[in-house]
């Protein structure tokens, strides 16, 4: 009787899989072709292993800034990330550049060269605090910023015309045909934190609730964009009850992820490992069942001190689990940061151990995923 009930118990769960892996489609029902498409392949790549990311990869890396064709990457691994990141930041204010100095028309150019080549695109928006005119990280509870850019706040309205920006640079993302690129939108990040305006000091969960909905409604339905997928992604959290604790619903999301950096100090690495293993276990279980897509939207370890960070540290517990890509955090460019970087450069100690890792034949590089 007991091995029957395992039976049907398992035969559920397979069966629950395959039909959340076969309904699921973007939130968007008016999602572009090329949109459905990205999705579709999302769901079909978690089959083939892990693609590998880079923030600003194509932009600047070690030493360098605005080389045409490089990538520190590519320089290392032999080949471009399968995601590329990006940052949004500044293009709120209508500034000409980011908040990492990447002019948004380059990045427009940036964003194309990665399509054409049948890589993907993620994209992050540190917007400024509303409230103060300073930056995303000035974040006084006392400021209230979310309850004053929700409808009926006094920054409602200002609020809309910086998504008026962020409309237009996605309006702006065409091929060469014309058609809208299809992107991986993933807004108010690492809320489980106290760091960001939007974070869990600085509004409640229905409130940030309120925001993510808003924000897609208005991209969604007013703006009438469709060739975005949403991507939810805390900090690393403790258990899934903090994960789901500000989940905006299933209607509202494409994408599940969380960000996790790894220290030395304090037993940094240990408690990184354990990170790893709790939020990787809570999206890839909760993708198995809801058919979002699941994600390590950001991580790293600054400098590569630690011996074999990719693959004795990092590679041991992603490979486990069925996640769409690992996005590694950027390279500085900035002389005044020699020790910000994330992926090593040529001639770095920890090359042979991240070229290692990029050759293993589950994670992914652009030309294993055209």
């Amino acid at each position: 009787m007991r091995k029957q009930l395992a039976y049907l118990l398992a035969f559920f769960i397979i069966t629950m899989v395959a039909e959340a892996k076969t309904s699921a489609k973007p939130i968007d029902k008016n999602a572009t072709k090329e949109t459905n498409a990205l999705h579709k392949r999302l769901l079909k790549l978690l089959d083939k292993g892990i693609m590998l990311g880079h923030q600003d990869d194509l932009a600047y890396g070690h030493g360098w800034y605005k080389e045409d064709g490089r990538s520190d990457v590519k320089s290392v691994a032999g080949d471009y990330p399968a995601v590329i990141g990006w940052e949004l930041g500044h293009v709120e204010i209508g500034a000409k550049y980011n908040l990492d100095s990447v002019y948004f028309s380059d990045m427009k150019h940036y964003i194309q060269q990665t399509y054409r080549r049948g890589g993907i695109t993620t994209l992050s928006w540190h917007g400024d605090n509303i409230v103060t005119g300073k930056t995303a990280w000035d974040c006084s509870p006392n400021d209230h910023v979310v309850t004053k850019i929700l409808p009926g706040g006094e920054k409602h309205g200002q609020f809309l015309a910086y998504l008026d920006h962020v409309a237009a640079f996605f309006q702006d993302l065409k091929d060469d045909k014309g058609r809208l690129i299809p992107v991986v939108f993933r807004m108010y990040h690492e809320h489980t934190g106290g760091w960001f305006w939007w974070g869990n000091i600085q509004c409640t969960p229905d409130e940030y609730k309120q925001l993510w909905r808003m924000t897609v409604e208005y991209l969604r339905d007013k703006k009438h964009l469709h060739n975005l997928l949403y991507a939810y992604s805390p900090a690393a959290v403790k258990d899934k009850e903090e994960f789901f604790g500000r989940y905006p619903g299933d209607d509202y999301v494409d994408i599940i992820g969380y960000d996790s950096y790894a220290f030395v100090k304090d037993n940094g690495i240990d408690k990184y490992t354990q990170e790893m293993e709790t939020n990787l276990k809570i999206i890839t279980d909760y993708g198995s069942v809801s058919g979002k897509i699941p994600a390590i939207s950001e991580t790293g370890h600054e400098t590569l001190v630690a011996p074999a960070y990719f693959t004795r540290i990092l590679y041991p517990i992603i490979s486990k689990y069925r996640v769409s890509w690992v996005l590694f955090w950027r390279n500085a460019w900035d002389p005044k940061l020699p020790d910000h970087y994330y992926v090593p450069f040529a001639g770095h100690p920890a090359e042979t151990d991240f070229k290692s890792f990029a050759g293993e034949k589950k994670i992914l590089l652009n030309n294993d995923i055209k």
